[in-house]
This record gives structure tokens, sequence and C-alpha cells, in this order.
């Protein structure tokens, strides 16, 4: 594992001066008792009032768990301070992970739902990366929700609106329900918005809807889109079930989750030192 110290500028996200979620399989049996002095001693980001207060907490928090879990990973860390997040229901530092996301967020937490551990692959032929974050850490093959991340590794690097013209030419089965352009609620720059279903393919029973939000960080575009799985279902159901859910309260309120999620500029470095 990595020194923690060094790291600590990029756990600030923890503390709110922004920050990630949990599989309980994934922390250390004992990190989970209840009675462990990090639980007893943890306190949301948001009730501690300076920054200051904030950064020498979040330090006395990595010195104590790197005593207790000497031989633990920089991952079971952020894992264990995500699980400490959620049980004291720090809603304010968890709703700020979403506006920063970053290599570091090893899982994100959306409208009460845990997204992640996240999963890097990228492709060479299409040259994008691809993050990923299945629903509660279900395998992509039984996952019923994913939050996808994208990023645009083309030469020279497309823009927003190139990355949305060619999103909704995609094939016969997917089909745009919304879309428009609108200042990116984070950074204030051209962002573009699409809501869409993947009908079945012939013999297949399994389609999808999806949010997304095509926008830029950096000198790269980014696409962030939201998905739920229908399984099933034919293609009369599906689109039946798709349009009464996009104007369900939870179909709304996904649609300003996903417009409220950001990229932190990090990633374009993570991405030129990450292995091909």
């Amino acid at each position: 594992m990595p020194p923690l110290n060094p790291l600590l500028p990029g756990l600030l996200i923890f503390v709110g001066v922004s920050y990630t979620p949990l599989l309980s399989a994934a922390i250390p049996a004992t990190a989970q008792d209840p009675s462990s002095r990090l639980s007893q001693s943890f306190r949301c980001p948001e009730e501690i009032t300076s920054n200051k207060a904030k950064v020498e907490s979040l330090q006395e928090f990595i010195q104590t768990y790197k005593a207790q879990f000497p031989n633990d990973t920089l991952r079971d860390l952020l894992l264990f301070r995500y699980k400490l997040l959620v049980a004291h229901s720090c809603i304010q530092t968890l709703n700020s992970m979403l506006v920063a996301v970053s290599p570091l967020s090893i899982m994100l937490r959306l409208l009460g739902r845990n997204f992640g551990p996240s999963t890097e692959a990228y492709d060479s032929t299409t040259k994008v990366w691809t993050v990923r974050y299945t629903k509660d850490g279900k395998p992509s093959t039984i996952s019923d929700e994913d939050l996808v991340f994208n990023f645009y590794y083309w030469k020279p690097p497309p823009s927003a609106e190139a990355i949305a013209r060619a999103f909704i030419h995609q094939n016969q089965n997917f089909h745009i329900i919304w879309k428009f352009e609108a200042p990116d609620e984070v950074t204030k720059a051209r962002a573009f918005f699409i809501w869409f279903m993947q009908l079945p393919s012939a013999g297949q029973t399994e389609g999808s809807i999806g949010l997304s939000k095509i926008s830029s960080v950096g000198s790269r575009a980014y696409t962030v889109t939201w998905m739920r799985y229908v399984r099933g279902v034919s293609a009369a159901q599906m689109d039946e079930m798709t349009k009464r859910w996009l104007l369900s309260e939870d179909g709304k309120a996904m649609a300003l989750a996903v417009g409220r999620i950001g990229v932190d500029a990090t990633f374009e470095q993570h991405f030129a030192e990450a292995p091909k």
C-alpha cells in the first residue's frame, strides 16, 4: 500500500473540503466491529466547522486506521471510511462525492443506492476508458443498475457535442426518448442530456433504460450514464415500462441526480499512467 499521508490531498474528498460506498464482504471483519475506536469516535465531516479541523480529523483517522490494520490497503481504508459515512448518515458528504468523482471514488451513493466497487477497462479499438459501478457490487451479468463513466481518448480529442452526435446513432434497437442541451450544473460548460431505451434484440429478453449526461473536464469529453436493466419483457412491454418510469417520481429524481454528477480532472493523469 502506498503511504497514506502523502495521499491526503486526494483523500480530502472524504471530509467535505467532497467523496465514496461499500461492500461489507470487502471490509476486514475486525474493522466491522461497531465497538471499534474508529466507529465510536467518528464524526461526519459536515459536523466539523473549519477546514483545518476537518483535515486534522482525517489525519487522525488515517493514523488510527493504520495502527489498527497495518496490513490493509488504501482500498480497504476507503471502503471502511465510506461504511462509516453511511452508518452515521453523513448525507452532505455522501452527496458531495458525486460532484467530483475521482480515481479514488471506489464507490458512489446515488439516491440512497450503493454503486461499486468500481472497475476500469480500456477498449483499444474505440480508445475509450470505462469506469463502471454496478449496484451493490453485483457481477455485471446480473446487475440491476449500473453507473458508467466513459472517457474518450480520440485524436484530436472530441467535443461533448461530437460525442452526443455519435451517441444517438448506435443500433436499430436504440431509441432516444428525449435529448436536449443545457449548461452542466457542475461546470457550467455545454452539456448534452439523453434519455434512451435499448430494446431487447431478436431472441433476447433483456433491455435497458438509460439517462446520460455528456460533458467535459479538462481537455476531455466524458459521458456519465445511469442504466437500469429490464429482463423477461417484450419490446412492446419495454416501451411502455420505460415511458411510465420516466414520468414517475423515481425517474424524475434520477434525471436530476445524473445531471448533478461531476468528474474530477485527475482522471486525465490517472489514465495517462494506467496500463492499457
